[in-house]
């Protein structure tokens, strides 16, 4: 005689991403105010580095769920971002085009437009994802 299995997929406790974001609308909020001030003017590195992690973890969402159209807006938004990098190495000054606006703004909506939609699981194991890159950044620095 067999033993009985259960056929039901257990999967990790989390709280859909919706519910995240409903329970912290000032994520959303802290993203779109980094592209206001860059498009005001008076943004400092601690906005450009808000978008960068918004990006970062929408791609490696994307990237985990294989969405083709996330990771090409993603990808619109690194060259935003790493123009405004070269931009602030030459004068110090956070700034953008009018082309890379579009960008960044088509990156937050995207942003959230994508997490709304996903599991918490996924947005946990992205974050964690980023979290082990930017450790291994300041690892590699630091030596």
């Amino acid at each position: 005689m067999t033993r009985k299995h259960c056929r039901r997929t257990h999967r990790r406790e989390a709280a859909p991403t919706l519910v995240a974001y409903y329970l912290n609308p000032e994520v959303s909020t802290q993203e779109r105010m980094a592209v206001e001030a860059i498009r005001a003017g008076w943004a400092v590195v601690c906005h450009f580095d808000v978008l960068a992690d918004c990006r970062d973890m929408l791609a490696l969402g994307a990237e985990l769920k294989d969405d083709q159209p996330t990771l090409a807006v993603c990808e619109l938004g690194l060259v935003a971002l790493l123009n405004i990098k070269d931009r602030y190495r030459f004068c110090q000054r956070i700034g953008a085009s009018g082309n890379e606006l579009q960008a960044l703004y088509a990156l937050v909506d995207v942003a959230e437009d994508f997490w709304k939609r996903q599991p918490g699981s996924l947005f946990i194991d992205a974050e964690a994802a980023l979290s082990k890159a930017r450790a291994e950044q300041r690892e590699r620095r630091a030596a």
